[in-house]
């Protein structure tokens, strides 16, 4: 072997980080080019409408606490409501990042996160996710690489590297890197949403579940039993239903 091919072969640990690092981001697909691939799975999987979902809420082992439905609307508005097997009835609302909640009839102070962004997975295209995105307190023009079990991701709103079990989370949706679906959501305050296998109800596809962690441990997860397209205008999501009578 020549002096100079010998020179050439530099060893990978003797190459600059800084180096791994620009290799590493140059595969990386474009924000834009992944928001376009998530919004077509989203068209594709025939939940970019407003749908209605019937969910089981339960905490920790045992009966579902409460059943209820979930509606939402691509443009970034969602609501529940939840009817207690206790006999009361809570309602939770999410306007972008604004999140409220009452229980019969009475606003709460301090609501338990039960009401996932699920408008996240119904951008219709890269334009609208990124609007979605941003409502939502992430960054939609920064995606890096994360992983979720076992599926790699990708991460817009970026990461903070770091053990697993002491990670800090910034606000942040990730998506497989292969099927583009969603697997995890995180909020400003670090609540985090994590997405289930999807299911397919009447052709379309969502989550089958989705678990709700906090920092109180709270072990909650929303089940789907069954949607379907909903007649839900942007005027259905207003603060006044919260504190509507309950027929």
């Amino acid at each position: 072997m020549s002096h100079r091919s010998a020179a050439t072969r530099i060893p990978w640990l003797l190459v600059p980080a800084a180096c791994v690092a620009v290799a590493a981001a140059a595969a990386i697909p474009s924000a834009p080019k992944i928001s376009e691939a998530v919004a077509s799975t989203n068209r594709m999987s025939a939940r970019a409408e407003p749908l209605l979902i019937d969910i089981a809420l339960r905490i920790g082992p045992g009966e579902p606490v409460a059943l209820g439905k979930l509606a939402t609307h691509p443009t970034g508005l969602a609501r529940l409501e939840l009817h207690s097997v206790a006999g009361f009835v809570e309602r939770h609302l999410l306007q972008g990042d604004e999140y409220i909640a009452s229980r019969d009839g009475v606003m709460l102070d301090a609501p338990h996160p039960f009401l996932p962004p699920v408008f996240l997975l119904q951008a219709t295209s890269g334009a609208a996710l990124a609007a979605a995105l941003t409502s939502f307190g992430v960054s939609a023009q920064e995606v890096v690489l994360g992983r979720v079990d076992d599926h790699d991701c990708y991460v817009f709103g970026g990461r903070l590297p770091g053990p697993p079990a002491a990670e800090r989370l910034l606000p942040s949706l990730w998506v497989d890197a292969e099927s583009f679906d969603p697997l995890r959501i995180v909020r400003a305050d670090g609540v985090e949403y994590r997405l289930g296998p999807i299911g397919v109800y009447d052709g379309i596809r969502l989550p089958r579940w989705i678990e709700i962690r906090t920092q109180d441990r709270l072990g909650a997860r929303l089940e789907l039993l069954r949607a379907a397209p909903a007649s839900a205008p942007a005027a259905a999501f207003q603060k006044d239903w919260l504190i509507t009578p309950t027929p």
